[in-house]
């Protein structure tokens, strides 16, 4: 079997000639990449040989260059996507907090409102009658006494005053409170406008990002076998370098053959399924050379393949638990398909958008699978539950398994060991780790 570093350069190489797999492409480039024959031709002078190996080097530059810039409008766009989102939760925390404090003045003046109207009415029974008739008809005794009420009586309408002034601060305090509530609410309408337009413009950016480093490995490793066919004594044809494409392929497959071969018994997983991200990415890339495992559109196999040639590409990680679950797969069933992994390295937004579990944390901590065996998914058929058997003893406990709803209804749910289920659409098998 050939060396872990072998078997990266090989797969490396064999998808690099392969078409761009997948997600938005590009600007069409095709008429301004050099062909096979414009190398061989400039080989026949040195002046013509020095034009080729520059107009080469110039593509190549070019390719990384928009391959930069494409990754910084990324970052870019997605830093602004994060502060909408931030504006956004702050906007709705202010909200909030104002409807909040307004229901909590309400209160406090409807109490303060009452408060008066007790105090008021005791006023009128206490102070009512004629005060001077009773001082002209009273005792001095009884005077005295009357003088003394109506001091306490001025006293009680300073009272009543204030509880009347505090009841009316209260009412304003509620009525700007909720006024103020009503403009942080009718904002909210704007920003939460604001975060989805940030985030589909980054969504964008990761797809042109996506698409330019697509073009860029779809051409790259051409372009600088035909500089090396320049520069060295070495006059390579294409044919050859097809050849050579072709061989690095059948080489990726066989290696993935073997490992299979080798952990695969009586149509079930044996031995450890390894836990190096980059080893589980080639084997995956060998059995997409041999035809065992597929993507479905968009294709996210190429998220894979990066992994497998050591790229580390922004938002286009798969968890090494959802790379052992598919490799698992194919180990026991000889063939899978598959649809989403990342939706965060696609751009995908649309249905379940930010909160679907393929795009949450980053994404690839998820994958659907379409079929095993060559037999589709449903969620709830025999493939699908031997597809639960084999994932549910290797993931880690409290892993998630799709479309219950579709075996309640057959009346198949199986026991867990470590998965727990939710509902989810008939037409795949989800898989995640969250």
């Amino acid at each position: 079997m050939p060396s872990r570093y072998a078997l990266t350069a090989l797969v490396t190489i064999a998808l690099a000639a392969t078409a761009v797999l997948g997600a938005p492409a590009a600007p069409a480039r095709a008429a301004d990449y050099p062909s096979w024959d414009d190398v061989l031709a400039a080989r026949s002078s040195e002046s013509a040989k020095q034009a080729e190996v520059d107009e080469i080097t110039a593509v190549i530059a070019d390719l990384q260059t928009r391959a930069e810039a494409a990754r910084q409008l990324m970052v870019q766009r997605s830093d602004e996507s994060a502060e909408a989102d931030r504006a956004l939760a702050a906007g709705q925390a202010r909200a909030d907090a104002l409807q909040s404090s307004a229901a909590t003045a309400a209160t406090r003046a409807a109490e303060s409102k009452q408060r008066a109207a007790v105090v008021a009415a005791q006023f009128v029974r206490s102070g009512g009658r004629d005060l001077t008739t009773l001082l002209l008809t009273s005792s001095g005794t009884q005077v005295d006494d009357l003088l003394g009420q109506l001091s306490s009586a001025g006293q009680l309408t300073q009272a009543v005053d204030g509880i009347y002034d505090r009841a009316e601060q209260d009412s304003n305090t509620s009525a700007a409170l909720s006024e103020q509530a009503e403009t942080a609410t009718a904002e909210l309408t704007t920003l939460a406008e604001a975060a989805q337009a940030a985030l589909e413009e980054a969504a964008a950016a990761q797809q042109a990002m996506v698409a330019a480093l697509q073009e860029q490995s779809a051409h790259e490793a051409e372009l600088q076998a035909q500089l090396a066919s320049l520069t060295s004594s070495v006059a390579t044809t294409e044919q050859q370098y097809q050849e050579g494409v072709a061989a690095a392929a059948a080489a990726a497959a066989a290696a993935a053959a073997a490992a299979a071969a080798a952990a695969h018994q009586g149509g079930a997983v044996v031995g450890p399924v390894s836990a190096d991200a980059q080893a589980l990415a080639e084997e995956l890339m060998g059995y997409v050379a041999n035809g065992q495992f597929h993507g479905s559109s968009p294709d996210h196999i190429f998220e894979i393949a990066w992994i497998a040639q050591g790229q580390s590409v922004e938002n286009c990680g798969i968890d090494v638990v959802i790379l052992q679950a598919m490799v698992a797969a194919v180990r026991a069933f000889g063939s899978a398909g598959v649809s989403d992994i990342s939706r965060r390295c696609t751009g995908q937004i649309e249905g379940a958008g930010t909160a679907s579990a393929h795009y949450r944390q980053g994404g690839g901590h998820a994958v659907d699978f379409t079929s095993v065996g060559g037999v589709p998914t449903t969620g709830a058929n025999d493939a699908s539950l031997n597809l639960i058997a084999v994932l549910d003893p290797i993931m880690p406990n409290g892993s998630r398994v799709g479309q219950s709803q579709c075996r309640y209804s057959a009346g198949n749910e199986p026991g867990f060991v470590n998965f727990i289920d939710f509902p989810d659409t008939c037409n795949h098998l989800h898989i995640d780790d969250f």
